[in-house]
């Protein structure tokens, strides 16, 4: 369950231009100079997971990021989450958030493609 504190950091990176400013405070300026700040876009949302049968609200942007000529779109996953106490489970929640996210676009793409 999100805590107060959750929700007012989920809030704030929820602007783009927040989310800038983490990625260009917490990555070298070499890997921040690869991306394309105007091209951010925000994927977050709202899902039941099977294993913890919890509702998730986590950030997760796309960005498009350009290297040896090549551009790419790729996925930040932004978690937010204050503890009062280690989570030694941590490792094995983050890698089913993730698991998660990339279930849902998979199934948005399928229900895409099927539309079309």
């Amino acid at each position: 369950m999100a805590k107060h504190h959750d929700t007012g950091y989920k809030e704030l990176f929820s602007h783009p231009e927040f989310v800038q400013q983490l990625i260009e405070g917490f990555v070298s300026s070499e890997i921040a100079e690869l991306m394309d700040f105007t091209t951010l876009k925000n994927h977050s949302g709202n899902y039941i997971t099977p294993l913890f049968e919890e509702r998730l609200e986590d950030l997760v942007w796309s960005v498009e990021a350009r290297w040896e000529g090549v551009s790419q779109r790729v996925f930040l996953y932004i978690l937010l989450e204050l503890q009062s106490s280690v989570d030694q489970r941590m490792p094995i929640r983050l890698l089913h958030y993730v698991a998660c996210f990339y279930d849902r676009e998979n199934a948005r793409k399928t229900a895409l493609r099927r539309a079309s």
